[in-house]
């Protein structure tokens, strides 16, 4: 066998190779999303957790977490939310402080843009005892971030960012955080306003389609090498040999 021929195969298979190993990590993270979405329609159906204080992320993990304590509506977060009805809005966060002095991080919803200047968010003061119950997520640590935008108004300080980093806004606030976000669920009595929602399901779809088109790419790969090889392996047929013409009579 030519060596031009064996590197050229070498190369079909180490593609055919990384198209399966693609399928079979998106086919993983199909199978990741499908529990978490299993996990989240599991967590509606279940009671919630009860506590006084915060208990560690790993506890409390894939259920509805509730907590008694007061707002600090003095030291508030904001960061841009998702469009409703292509309208721009904002998730106001809002800290819990807990009996011991801590807190945790409540996503209390959210608002348009066309009302959510940083005075407006008077408009959503919720004085008083709170009794929280809301799913945790995952506040991350080491994110690369802009600084947070740090603005002033007549009812306490709002810091503006993209996302959420437990570093940068424990070096901001006053007291402990919890290592998570509550985001709080609509229920009897709470606000319309920010308006709460459960967590958005995972998109698991998009993981099975790029699976499959990976898998394609690996027998489209592997089967037109096959059939170009063969194509040139095949013995052509020779040219008819034409009789000489006769002389004439």
């Amino acid at each position: 066998m030519k060596l031009r021929a064996v590197l050229v195969a070498a190369l079909v298979l180490a593609g055919v190779a990384l198209c399966v190993r693609l399928g079979l990590w998106q086919l993983s993270r199909w199978h990741q999303k499908r529990a978490l979405n299993a996990r989240l329609v599991e967590a509606e159906h279940q009671p919630p957790l009860r506590a006084r204080l915060a208990p560690a992320f790993a506890r409390v993990r894939g259920r509805y977490l509730e907590l008694p304590g007061h707002y600090d509506e003095g030291h508030q977060i904001v960061i841009g939310g998702p469009l409703r009805d292509e309208v721009a809005g904002i998730e106001v966060i809002t800290p819990l402080l807990l009996e011991d002095g801590s807190a945790v991080l409540v996503n209390r919803g959210w608002v348009p843009v066309a009302v959510a200047g940083p005075v407006s968010l008077a408009l959503y003061h919720e004085p008083g005892p709170q009794l929280v119950m809301g799913y945790p997520e995952s506040l991350q640590t080491g994110r690369r971030a802009p600084p947070l935008a740090v603005r002033t108004t007549p009812s306490g300080t709002v810091y503006w960012s993209r996302v959420l980093d437990l570093d940068t806004l424990a070096a901001r606030l006053p007291y402990a955080l919890a290592p998570y976000v509550l985001r709080q669920a609509p229920a009897p009595g709470v606000p319309l306003q920010p308006q709460r929602e459960h967590p958005e399901p995972w998109d698991e779809g998009m993981h099975l389609g790029y699976a499959i088109q990976w898998f394609c790419f690996a027998l489209i790969l592997l089967g037109g090498s096959i059939w170009l090889a063969w194509l040139r392996a095949r013995p052509r047929a020779e040219p008819p040999i034409s009789s000489p013409p006769a002389p004439p009579a």
